[in-house]
């Protein structure tokens, strides 16, 4: 063979980039799945809101900083207010001083002891869904638990009435919050998203809803189930 015949495709197609060569028929290439396409998304989603999240930790550790600081400085002034009476004679007023800041430490902590329990209730309502992460759960916890107050019986309940469960479900099933969770995988059941089946929003779904409604529908019991919390 000479050699400016080299390297040339033979006249069967066995040649490079022939229809014989090495090279895929482009009609054996696959499609990525829709699990594939929804992994990729959620991957960019979390890539995108990453600098925003980090933002958030940096001024929720800023503030609990200043917070300690402002503490710390407080307690130096009361030490020093206490010293000085008593070094001026004055021990009835140091005992009041004293007296008051006892009280005061003995309502922060059943303040707290009650913050506990409100605490528990949401972080047990917000197991029952699948975050993204402990980052995204954290942050639901914070959108939800300043809407958190005791209702006559000293039960913990959101500020529109409904239970912690109710208020948890209607708030990751808003639209805007469905990035903070796991994307679902489609299993080809044909499962039926949340619908509320009373007028005036019959045949609507749950995420196209805003979220005060669904509360409201919530504590009207207008929800219909479609699972366990």
């Amino acid at each position: 063979m000479a050699e400016e015949d080299k390297g040339k495709p033979s006249q069967n197609g066995e040649g490079d980039g022939g229809e014989g060569g090495s090279g895929k028929d482009p009609s054996e290439i696959k499609p990525p799945s829709k699990e594939d396409m929804e992994s990729l998304v959620a991957e960019r989603v979390e890539a995108a809101l990453k600098p925003i999240k980090d933002n958030l930790e940096n001024a929720y550790k800023a503030r609990d900083e200043a917070l300690s600081k402002a503490k710390a400085y407080e307690k130096e002034k009361r030490d020093a207010e206490l010293k000085r009476l008593n070094e001026e004679g004055k021990h009835k007023e140091a005992y009041e001083m004293q007296l008051k800041e006892e009280r005061e430490r003995r309502e922060a902590t059943e303040k707290r002891n009650i913050e506990l329990t409100r605490d528990l209730d949401l972080r047990n309502a917000l197991s029952g869904f699948e975050f993204r992460n402990e980052r995204s759960s954290n942050m639901a916890f914070r959108e939800l638990v300043t809407d958190l107050v005791q209702d006559d019986k000293g039960q913990w309940v959101h500020k529109t009435g409904v239970s912690i469960k109710d208020a948890v479900k209607a708030f990751v099933g808003q639209e805007d919050n469905s990035f903070l969770l796991k994307p679902k995988i489609n299993s080809g059941g044909g499962g039926e998203s949340p619908r509320l089946p009373s007028e005036p929003h019959a045949g609507k779904s749950l995420f196209g809803l805003p979220q005060e409604e669904v509360i409201r529908m919530a504590r009207e019991g207008k929800l219909r189930r479609s699972g366990p919390l």
